[in-house]
């Protein structure tokens, strides 16, 4: 069973630095150590200025995997994005 991961920006560089910011998960991957959660598999959307779209997937995981990863991600980021737009409505 996969479970919702917690999305953990890495914003502390330019985020338009995709090469930088890569470089960057990969240095907190290789730093996780027996006290982590440890990472099984990541799967990534690149989309060219020509609008060709590339899947990746790294890890433990296939197609089936990377179907199931990105659908979970796409349930998480638009959980968060209506729960927050319910919080601020609440406040409003």
């Amino acid at each position: 069973m996969l479970k919702l991961a917690e999305i953990i920006p890495l914003y502390e560089k330019n985020a338009r630095d995709i090469a930088a910011m890569l470089r960057e998960a990969a240095d907190a991957i290789e730093a996780e150590d027996d006290s982590f959660d440890r990472t099984k598999a990541i799967c990534a959307v690149q989309i060219t200025e020509g609008r060709q779209l590339k899947i990746y997937g790294w890890g433990e995981t296939d197609i089936i995997n990377s179907i199931g990863i990105l659908q979970a991600g796409a349930g998480y980021l638009s959980s968060t994005l209506f729960n927050s737009q319910d919080a601020a409505d609440d406040h409003s």
